[in-house]
């Protein structure tokens, strides 16, 4: 097995840097190609005990996936602050929601500096058409952003409570209305006008949704339940928006046709119990991906659009006062890299509550035979 993940790995590897060489016998043309570089890893530190987030970079791009930490702070000479929570680019430029700072952190992409940050109160999620962003938030409202003024340009009603999870689809935003201040779960993801943020609809899911993927088709959504008698479900709601439920679980990552799944719940001595799938969406099949045996309390799962790396992220057992190893919210967590179908490869450090990622890729010209 190890051998395998070697060999694998070096594939995988040499796919990112490989270079073309060329013979004066043959035919070549140049193509545009997009390399995957690697992915940020944002960490949300822990509101209760004061610790700023972090964000880490893993590297593909050196021979070996490596870990460079806190690149933010490298670059900035600052922390995040208080609980950065979601990670997009858009064109050159990298967002980041840091809801206890009141603000939209903005980055250019080619250097990771800090811009001139946008003011919005209590930001939670973030996704783009590809010209504005936009942004959910704990107000219950939704927020567009001009990408070149960096300005709230419109700002929708109070259409919800604490919302959360947010897509771009045919020119609609789609949002988790997830819960209450009062801790009692909601019901809906409202559909909004993109141009105007005008309200277009309820759509009825299960309760407490908190995350949306966007698909040519229609959209997954993750509703995480009352952690009681509701369970997590991820359903799918169609072009006309019609909801239909798919599978038991928390989190999800889509890649190449794939779902990733991961279920959390807790057994009757508050255990926490973990399952790892993958749902083969052209035969509606789950089967097993992982056992879980690397992943001690999972925060969130991504799969890289160009290479098919499935990442998730972990919080980490220490011992506690009693020597006891326990799952950890205020210290170190980790990302546990695999390959497509499930193999091992390789596990790395990153901050406090991994929760969010983001991959960075670069288009370059390569030479092609024809």
């Amino acid at each position: 097995m190890k051998k395998t993940m070697k060999f694998w790995f070096s594939l995988f590897v040499g796919s990112l840097v490989l270079t073309s060489c060329l013979s004066s016998d043959d035919n070549w043309e140049p193509r545009e190609v997009t390399v995957a570089d690697g992915v940020f890893i944002l960490n949300e530190g822990s509101y209760f005990s004061q610790i700023n987030g972090t964000m880490d970079f893993i590297s593909y791009t050196t021979g070996a996936l490596s870990v460079n930490r806190n690149i933010f702070e490298q670059v900035n000479g600052r922390t995040l602050g208080g609980t950065p929570n979601h990670i997009i680019q858009c064109g050159s430029k990298i967002y980041i929601a840091t809801t206890d700072e009141n603000r939209v952190e903005v980055l250019d992409a080619s250097n990771l500096k800090a811009l001139t940050p946008i003011e919005i109160t209590a930001p939670r999620e973030l996704c783009t058409n590809g010209k504005s962003v936009f942004v959910s938030s704990y107000t219950g409202e939704v927020s567009k952003v001009d990408t070149t003024s960096l300005k709230v340009v419109r700002k929708s009603a109070k259409i919800g409570a604490n919302l959360e999870g947010i897509a771009f689809r045919d020119g609609s935003i789609y949002v988790c209305n997830a819960w209450n201040p009062d801790y009692t779960y909601n019901t809906n993801v409202v559909k909004l006008s993109a141009e105007t943020l005008e309200k277009e609809k309820d759509i009825t899911v299960v309760a407490n949704p908190n995350q949306l993927i966007a698909t040519e088709n229609g959209l997954f959504v993750a509703s995480w339940g009352n952690y009681g008698d509701v369970p997590a479900k991820i359903q799918f709601i169609n072009s006309n928006d019609d909801v239909t439920p798919i599978a038991d679980a928390t989190y999800m990552a889509l890649g190449n046709g794939v779902l990733y799944l991961i279920s959390s719940s807790y057994d009757e001595n508050w255990k926490e119990v973990n399952t790892y799938t993958m749902m083969d969406l052209s035969t509606g099949t789950q089967y097993r991906f992982i056992n879980g045996h690397d992943i001690e309390s999972p925060c969130a799962i991504g799969v890289d659009p160009i290479t098919g790396l499935v990442l998730i992220t972990s919080r980490k057992k220490y011992p506690n006062a009693e020597g006891v190893p326990t799952v950890s919210y205020t210290k170190d967590g980790y990302v546990a890299c695999y390959t497509p179908i499930g193999d091992f490869i390789t596990k790395l450090d990153c901050g406090v509550n991994p929760g969010a990622m983001l991959f960075k890729s670069h288009t370059e010209t390569r030479m092609f035979q024809n």
